[in-house]
């Protein structure tokens, strides 16, 4: 066993040990502790967005809008946990005379957790992320795997988070930060073995489809299965309909070529296909289309690899049989930035060839072009699991396409009626994941508050003293949380 191993077994052992701790914590000494962090990664100054700004090219005013999203992410989600919404506190009362037994139940944390940081959302959905909130306030350790793309701002969230560890006299396996790809001398991945430690009790993931895909195949095979949930990204088509396309073709296309193109295209809920019947009005939106997607000027990618992987997989859908380039940017790109293109092909043909369903990470989109309506129900039906699929037209469109409708409510996590995807607002309502492939387990959430219930599972007691319940579960109701006794809702002490 080499030096690289025995660091990752000794950071998983302690994380380990670090879970016991939080067990001994209230719902409310976790929340004051979040509170702290989302403090901390608030006073961090200048020199973080100037670092992730040079890591990853993404522009200031993105990144400072993003590090105050993630301070929110973890208030919200702390003001979340300390209300006991996922305590979910159930007390059911013993009765002599019935024989009824005393029984209650509350949800703690499920164990240590790996989170993996993602490439396009430094902050956010990295290594102070929304995983890394949720799974802290469900009383986990958190082991992360940070990104390569973002390493030094990675390593400055980190130590932001074990500053306030130190401070709380917290154990330090409650969070622990790891980089690199391989354990050294090996061909071994750190993510794929600690995704594979019998100590490790849970995955969070924000990626590829292939990269969430290996982890959970790993996770399944183990002696213990535990759960991955990873969000892997999708299409997430826009569907237009004959009413909106009348009234509003050219806002529309201009709408539709500012999502695509948002961030050079590097969202997971960025709209990469759009389908409507021929007519006037989609000719229209055509037209406007290639007129916003020509005055788009290239941006740098995130990473070389993001980079050759969009320019691999832009030149593979463009070039499959029955495809048009109906736009692009006029824009020459130099190497590493991303240049905006559409391309056109037939409903007939796209629901034929699979290859145009798949995600180009990136500002790409397939516009299909169906010849009847029939053909849309038909690609509605065919279509794989969706973070997003957004509904473009007006309530008589709606009324009159109640077949398409009905269909994609089992397509997706999230539906809009009008508007665009790439927005994804920290709120209790918000569903980020949907059915696979867009991620691995559909019940459940990355962003919101609710992301917490990813790790959290139920256990009940049985006619337990008092004295050695959780308190949660005791009879005097000290955290002021709302509990079902009895079959009612209450907030009093028993």
């Amino acid at each position: 066993m080499n030096q690289s191993q025995v660091f990752l077994d000794e950071r998983v052992r302690i994380a380990a040990e670090a879970f016991q701790f939080l067990k001994s914590t209230t719902i409310a000494e976790r929340a004051v502790f979040m509170h702290a962090v989302a403090d901390k990664i608030e006073g961090l100054g200048p020199e973080l967005l100037a670092t992730a700004h040079a890591e990853t090219a993404l522009p200031l005013p993105r990144l400072t809008g993003e590090k105050a999203r993630t301070v929110g992410q973890w208030r919200s989600y702390a003001n979340a946990v300390a209300l006991g919404v996922y305590t979910e506190a159930r007390i059911d009362l013993a009765n002599s005379e019935t024989g009824k037994n005393d029984i209650r139940k509350f949800n703690l944390g499920i164990g240590p957790v790996v989170v993996f940081g993602a490439s396009n959302f430094p902050f956010a959905f990295s290594t102070a992320g929304g995983d890394t909130a949720s799974a802290i306030g469900a009383g986990c350790p958190v082991i992360v795997k940070g990104h390569s793309g973002h390493t030094h701002t990675s390593t400055m969230m980190a130590e932001a988070i074990a500053a306030v560890i130190k401070d709380f006299g917290w154990p330090d396996g409650v969070f622990s930060h790891i980089l690199g790809a391989n354990i050294e001398g090996t061909d071994t991945k750190i993510g794929a073995y600690l995704t594979g430690h019998p100590l490790v009790k849970a995955v969070g993931f924000t990626g590829s489809y292939w990269g969430g895909k290996a982890l959970f195949d790993i996770a399944n095979q183990r002696e213990e299965p535990i759960p991955v949930f990873a969000e892997m990204g999708s299409i997430n088509p826009v569907f237009a309909f004959t009413h909106m396309l009348q009234e509003r073709a050219e806002a529309l296309a201009k709408e539709y070529a500012t999502s695509l193109t948002m961030g050079v295209g590097q969202f997971c809920t960025n709209p990469g296909v759009f389908i409507a019947v021929k007519g006037d009005g989609l000719d229209r939106f055509k037209n406007a289309l290639a007129l916003e997607i020509a005055a788009i000027v290239p941006g740098t990618m995130l990473n070389t690899g993001i980079y050759e992987h969009f320019e691999k997989n832009k030149t593979t859908l463009s070039s499959q049989e029955a495809v048009s380039v109906i736009a692009e940017s006029g824009t020459e790109a130099t190497q590493g930035q991303g240049r905006a293109r559409i391309i056109s092909t037939s409903a007939d043909n796209f629901l034929k060839n699979q290859v145009l369903s798949e995600e180009v990470f990136g500002p790409f989109a397939v516009l299909v072009e169906a010849e009847s309506e029939a053909e849309v129900l038909a690609i509605a039906q065919q279509l794989k699991g969706q973070l997003t699929i957004t509904f473009a037209g007006t309530k008589e469109d709606v009324q009159e396409h109640q077949d398409v409708f009905q269909a994609v409510k089992d397509k997706a996590g999230r539906l809009l009626f009008n508007g665009m995807p790439t927005g994804v607002e920290v709120v209790y309502a918000m569903q980020h994941g949907g059915p696979f492939p867009s991620c691995t387990d559909p019940r459940f959430t990355s962003v919101g508050p609710d992301a917490v219930k990813r790790f959290v599972r139920p256990l009940s007691f049985q006619n337990w003293p008092d004295e050695f319940l959780p308190e949660e579960l005791k009879n005097e109701n000290t955290l002021g949380i709302s509990r079902i006794v009895d079959g009612s809702a209450t907030k009093t002490s028993i």
